[in-house]
């Protein structure tokens, strides 16, 4: 064996990020940068020259996540981020203890729901409606319930404007 760096690394971002959803979706308090180091036969330090803090680490696993959250309507939007939340929401809990700005993969969201809101809604109302439907959506997903989320957000979208970009 040669001193020196391995020709196959064997620490990456992606198998970091794997087995750091699995650690968090167990519980948030089972992620911590020890953990995934001995999880990952690794040093702790070699976590954290590949990732950094534990708060980045959440939200690197953040812009992973929510990378497919997507809609051409706020309909869709919300419902994707919902069922996101719902398969993960231990991440968001973690996402809301951190102090500062949102991750980039959730600043996305939160952006392209604000345009979807604009294109009907003056600026004012579109902020405070933003802020209502990613409450609402945060509240539906963490409650886990209904089952069926989306006659709740018709009922709630309904209430935001008649001509609102909202049902399909």
């Amino acid at each position: 064996m040669t001193a020196g760096r391995p020709t196959t690394p064997r620490l990456t971002q992606d198998a970091i990020l794997t087995e750091a959803l699995a650690l968090l979706d167990q519980s948030e308090t089972a992620l911590t940068i020890r953990a995934l180091a001995a999880r990952m036969n690794v040093t702790p330090m070699a976590i954290q020259h590949h990732i950094g803090t534990r708060d980045a680490l959440i939200h690197s696993l953040a812009d992973r996540t929510y990378r497919g959250v997507t809609g051409t309507t706020i309909r869709e939007l919300l419902t994707a981020y919902t069922a996101t939340i719902r398969r993960h929401p231990t991440l968001t809990l973690a996402l809301f203890r951190i102090p500062g700005p949102l991750p980039i993969g959730a600043q996305r969201i939160t952006d392209t729901l604000d345009a979807l809101l604009r294109q009907t809604l003056p600026e004012a109302k579109a902020k405070l409606w933003r802020d209502i439907l990613i409450d609402w959506a945060h509240g539906m997903a963490l409650a886990q319930a209904p089952e069926d989320p989306r006659p709740a957000l018709d009922a709630l979208l309904g209430a935001l404007s008649p001509g609102c970009n909202a049902r399909p």
